[in-house]
């Protein structure tokens, strides 16, 4: 894809993507003044529209529907910077938004048109406390940054498994390789610094502004800048085994056994399991695979029985071994490029092997009549969230995501991911909707066999999808209170309008 685009292409994009046939705005304060007075304030921060500072930070983004046109670039070092310019945005009625890996696929989620773009990137610094058995990370830091600051003690967090991945995920869910005994990433938090709509600093956890600390945990960016977050550790063995193992298409039946073993035995079974199960349907090519992530989180030199299935099945090639956490981030993310157009949606299911079986089957089959779509990749996804998952978040507190009612019961539910890459977005106008009405007839596929849930992951989410509401009224009643003490005026919804939002009262 060309680096450059019209704001005319810009606008058509952006509708295609809005499912629309006009690009929606929002109406702000004039933006080249909210530039000059930020320019003025932190003459050394601010790169304005054209710059190489702003060229760069504009591109830098894993989807290429994050490359909007911002009037200019804010990139502060320190957490009081950012508290000021949130004092200046809101005085002034400006409209900004807050990248920190930028790895989400959702429109203005993490850039902006017309309104300052503020990466956190030099938010970078790591704090490691053994004897606490924690790390304060900086927001602008990347899942690869931690892993080589917690490998060398033998220690590691809850965190993203792919090494370009930032840390939005704190505020979202997030599935680590010890999800099946540790839990959600976001319950692994012990402590959210968080800039607020009055421009004051607080530390949000158990014991200081409790109801903050628990809309965190799924809120998003509804209620401030986050800066730092202090993440839960754990021990290692000083190394794990784990790679990638990829499969023929002949191999995908056998495969798909195994997804299902995986989510009702495997992880139920060994806690230490972790196994992240994907198909994939190259449109140039015409070729189908799948390749699965899968780890043993001790440091053992072959895959321990109970997982011997992903090894017996026929493959191509594996790159299982021995190694560091940070190897393995690395080794997952190869070959992921940057910049290319990407969309993605999800849902959740109870785990059921024909359903399974039967949404992978109808997917490959409505994916191959796209394949005159330039670049056209469909990745499919499979995670599942076992009682032990559960039962491990909830025992650290509380969250907002609305299934604690699932800590007694036995079944495990499937989190089903639809991605969709292409290299241009001139493309999304034709191909965006088609794959939204596809979805959405696998959830009534999924509704007519009574497999349904509504819990909808946060990031791996559509931008139309429901995402905040799916956690049910009770939690969405809650988070529309703290938003009342903590951002009365709606900063964070007005001024911020990228990413899942808090659902309107009366569209719930």
């Amino acid at each position: 894809m060309a680096p450059c685009r019209t704001l005319q292409q810009l606008a058509v994009a952006t509708a295609a993507l809005l499912g629309c046939g006009v690009l929606q705005t929002v109406t702000a304060a004039p933006t080249p003044e909210c530039c000059t007075l930020l320019a003025q304030a932190f003459p050394a921060d601010v790169s304005p529209r054209g710059t190489d500072v702003w060229t760069f930070e504009n591109e830098d983004f894993w989807s290429a529907t994050e490359i909007r046109n911002p009037s200019c670039v804010f990139l502060p070092d320190s957490t009081e910077k950012v508290a000021q310019a949130v004092s200046l945005f809101v005085a002034n009625e400006c409209r900004f938004s807050i990248k920190g890996g930028g790895h989400s696929a959702i429109p203005q989620a993490a850039n902006i048109d017309d309104g300052v773009l503020m990466p956190m990137k030099l938010l970078n610094t790591t704090e490691v406390d053994l004897e606490a058995g924690s790390i304060r990370v900086g927001m602008g830091l990347l899942m690869r940054d931690i892993y080589q600051a917690l490998d060398p003690h033998n220690r590691t967090a809850m965190i993203g498994r792919y090494e370009k991945v930032g840390l939005g995920l704190t505020l979202g869910a997030g599935i680590s390789y010890f999800f099946n005994r540790e839990g959600f990433a976001v319950d692994n938090v012990l402590n959210y610094e968080i800039v607020l709509a009055d421009g004051s600093v607080v530390n949000a956890n158990q014991s200081s502004h409790p109801d903050l600390f628990r809309a965190l945990k799924g809120g998003n960016n509804n209620y401030g800048v986050v800066t730092h977050v202090t993440l839960r550790t754990v021990e290692t063995e000083g190394a794990v085994y784990g790679g990638v193992v990829y499969y023929p298409e002949s191999s995908i039946p056998q495969v798909t056994d195994q997804i299902y073993d995986y989510h009702t035995r495997q992880a139920v079974d060994d806690r230490l399991t972790h196994v992240l199960p994907q198909y994939g349907y190259n449109g140039t090519s015409n070729e189908t695979i799948s390749f699965c992530p899968v780890i043993y989180n001790r440091a053992v030199d072959e895959l321990p029985e109970i997982m011997r299935g992903w090894v017996d099945t026929p493959y191509t090639r594996s790159t299982l071994k021995k190694r560091s956490y940070a190897d393995l981030a690395f080794e997952l993310h190869d070959g992921f490029p940057d910049r290319q157009v990407q969309e993605q949606r999800v849902f959740t299911v109870y785990a059921d092997a024909d359903l399974y079986r039967d949404v992978w089957a109808a997917y490959h089959t409505w994916l191959q009549q796209w394949r005159h779509i330039p670049g056209l990749y469909g990745l499919h996804v499979v995670m599942p969230i076992t009682q032990n998952s559960l039962v491990a978040s909830y025992s650290m507190g509380s969250n907002v995501l609305g299934l604690e009612d699932h800590l007694t019961d036995n079944r495990t539910l499937g989190v089903l991911y639809f991605g969709l890459t292409m290299d241009s977005m001139d493309d999304t106008a034709e191909i965006l909707p088609a794959h939204a009405e596809f979805v959405q007839s696998m959830i009534d596929l999924a509704k007519s066999r009574d497999l349904w849930h509504p819990y909808i992951m946060l990031t791996y989410s559509g931008w139309d999808q429901p995402v905040i509401a799916s956690y049910g009224p009770e939690n969405v009643a809650f988070l529309h209170e703290v938003q009342a003490v903590y951002d009365p005026t709606h900063v964070f919804q007005r001024l911020v309008p990228g990413g899942q939002k808090l659902p309107e009262p009366e569209s719930l």
